[in-house]
């Protein structure tokens, strides 16, 4: 396969639909590249479609880094960080990170610099309640000046960035919610806000929100190794490792 080429200023965020990994001749020829661990989780699910949400989050992360370096996808090793993020085994420069939802899986991927991302299906009802408990004072009073209708998808848009935020930073939910902040103005992408207390620098991050369905909301956090702004760029993956397309 031919391998693609990554710089540091790049993202690449791969996607694809775990709705077709519902057949039995499709859960077949992806199952060959899960480790004996991941096939033991597989089979832990009780429902079809959790287990194909999990077959394919795994699946795709294993080809995907297989398109950047000469690693079979069944070759791939991982180890969980301190807080959980999966991460290489190994000496390769990649990093990556996975998110998945009802009816779509993410796997964002580039050279040497933290990325974080996050999907959400924006079908389900938005769980408005635990605003004031999660988001920070400043998301918190900007909600609050939204008009009703709004708010369920201002909701989802605050929750995606801050997970990939956290996720970008490898903490996980120990990093408390509401000492970070998103700014969301239109035509500008997202301003991040970070209490001094964090040990982190806004500069330090790059924000871009995306929509691949029209039933999906997807967030990208990714480290700034200059001062340049990182393209990235969206493709679909489907079940034949070499075959991918253009998002939009």
């Amino acid at each position: 396969m031919h391998m693609r080429a990554l710089s540091k200023d790049e993202v690449h965020v791969w996607c694809a639909d775990p709705r077709a990994f519902e057949s039995v001749d499709t859960i077949v020829r992806a199952r060959v590249v899960l480790s004996a661990d991941e096939i033991e989780r597989y089979e832990r699910f009780h429902f079809e479609r959790d287990r194909a949400i999990y077959l394919a989050t795994h699946w795709l992360a294993r080809t995907v880094l297989s398109r950047y370096e000469p690693v079979e996808p069944a070759s791939w090793r991982f180890v969980a960080g301190k807080y959980g993020r999966p991460e290489i085994d190994g000496d390769s420069k990649l990093r990556f990170n996975l998110s998945n939802t009802h009816g779509l899986v993410v796997c964002a991927v580039t050279h040497e610099v933290d990325v974080g991302v996050d999907v959400e299906t924006t079908r389900r009802p938005a769980p408005l309640d635990i605003v004031d408990r999660f988001f920070a004072p400043a998301e918190i009073e900007a909600f609050g000046r939204l008009p009703v209708a709004d708010r369920p998808r201002r909701f989802f848009d605050y929750w995606t960035l801050k997970e990939s935020y956290i996720k970008a930073r490898g903490f996980g939910i120990s990093l408390p919610l509401d000492r970070f902040a998103f700014v969301l103005e239109k035509g500008r992408a997202p301003r991040i806000e970070i209490d001094p207390s964090l040990g982190d620098r806004a500069d330090r991050w790059q924000f871009l929100q995306y929509e691949p369905t029209s039933e999906h909301l997807l967030a990208l956090c990714v480290e700034r190794p200059t001062t340049r702004e990182a393209t990235v760029t969206f493709e679909w993956s489907t079940l034949e490792v070499g075959t991918s397309a253009p998002i939009g």
